[in-house]
């Protein structure tokens, strides 16, 4: 007889594959709109820095600072949120199944979701900004601990 996917299992990996699905389709849009484009950008950045509202306004000048270290790695940025998408719907799917490989998986792409700012921005503020999106991912990691038990594969 198969095991019938718990009530919670089944929400959760359902909410899952619906937002990694909707942020995979970003990414993948802001792919093709950063490719080519980013010196464009900056370009248009560093107009704005030369404002006088900025010079006179230290936090504009920070923000936009932030934007400009986040602006000179989005491409690696954007291949990372696409990458941890596809980790997280394979885990949801393979959880789904009741496999714990799915849970693994989806540490992974947490820990990769996180790890990967720190390690390529140069200002742990900055990083901290890029990844507070993080804090459902880790609460997704609680939620699906507490289902790990019924997980049987």
């Amino acid at each position: 007889m198969k095991k019938k996917l718990p009530e919670m299992l089944n929400v959760i990996s359902i909410m899952t594959i619906g937002w990694s699905s909707m942020i995979l389709i970003s990414g993948v849009i802001n792919s093709f709109i950063l490719s080519g484009n980013i010196s464009q950008f900056q370009e248009a950045l560093g107009e704005a820095k030369e404002s006088t509202e900025v010079e006179s306004n230290p936090m504009l000048e920070w923000a936009l600072g932030m934007a400009d270290n986040v602006l000179d790695y989005a491409e690696i940025l954007n291949l990372n949120t696409i990458l941890v998408c596809i980790l997280s719907i394979t885990a949801a799917l393979l959880m789904r199944k009741l496999m714990k490989l799915g849970f693994w998986i989806y540490i992974l792409a947490t820990l990769t979701e996180i790890c990967v700012p720190f390690i390529i921005l140069k200002d742990p503020l900055t990083a901290g900004l890029v990844i507070s999106g993080s804090v459902f991912s880790i609460l997704f990691v609680i939620l699906y601990s507490v289902n790990y038990k019924e997980l049987t594969k």
